[in-house]
């Protein structure tokens, strides 16, 4: 027997698959739009947010300074007029009697005694006084700036005069700790009359200084 379609009755149907079919559509897109709209959303909250990438600290590689040598500026010291601690101003010329003579170089302007070892003394007689200062000043005092001329006879002073004991130098560097001391006798050859002894403070030939004394010298 032959199945027989109603064709007014699929008609019927067509209308309401469209309106399904539509309808199915309609909520298709419409959760696709709605995903997108919430990932967007939630991409956007304090839980899901990019944590920045953390900086890499900067490593500094100190260098060592190189040593650098500094040399030192040399000292430069000025002398005053050395202060007179001890002297005999009546000595005898008979080679016997023993005297002691004391100076204390000081700084100019100050009268502070000296702290350096590097200055030079020199204790000498003469009978001239103003002849001797014009005799160290001559040529702007080029006997002074002579270290190693101060062991030589001066202008004017007097020959073999004083005697040194053994263990006394003419010419010594000057104390760095107190007064400068020299011991010593009158060589018999010393006239009777009135003398002056000079002390020298001298610093590398450089600044100097002299001071005196009168004396009597008798037989």
């Amino acid at each position: 027997m032959q199945e027989w379609t109603n064709p007014q009755r699929m008609s019927a149907y067509q209308p309401a698959r469209k309106v399904m079919t539509y309808t199915i559509l309609c909520f298709s897109l419409a959760g696709l739009i709605f995903g997108f709209a919430a990932g967007g959303f939630l991409g956007r909250g304090p839980n899901t947010a990019q944590t920045p990438p953390k900086s890499t600290p900067s490593i500094v590689h100190h260098m060592p300074s190189p040593a650098i040598t500094v040399t030192p500026t040399p000292e430069n010291i000025f002398l005053d007029d050395s202060i007179i601690t001890h002297i005999a101003t009546s000595e005898k010329a008979d080679s016997t009697t023993s005297y002691t003579f004391s100076a204390q170089p000081v700084y100019k302007g100050t009268n502070k005694p000296i702290d350096v070892t590097d200055v030079t003394c020199r204790l000498w007689l003469t009978k001239d006084l103003d002849g001797t200062y014009a005799a160290i000043s001559a040529n702007k005092y080029a006997i002074l700036h002579s270290i190693s001329g101060l062991t030589q006879p001066f202008p004017l002073e007097t020959p073999a005069a004083l005697v040194f004991t053994p263990t006394v130098l003419q010419v010594q560097p000057c104390s760095a700790s107190g007064s400068t001391t020299w011991t010593y006798t009158l060589s018999p050859t010393v006239t009777p009359g009135t003398y002056y002894l000079f002390v020298l403070a001298d610093w590398k030939g450089t600044h100097f200084n002299t001071s005196a004394r009168q004396i009597q010298v008798t037989a």
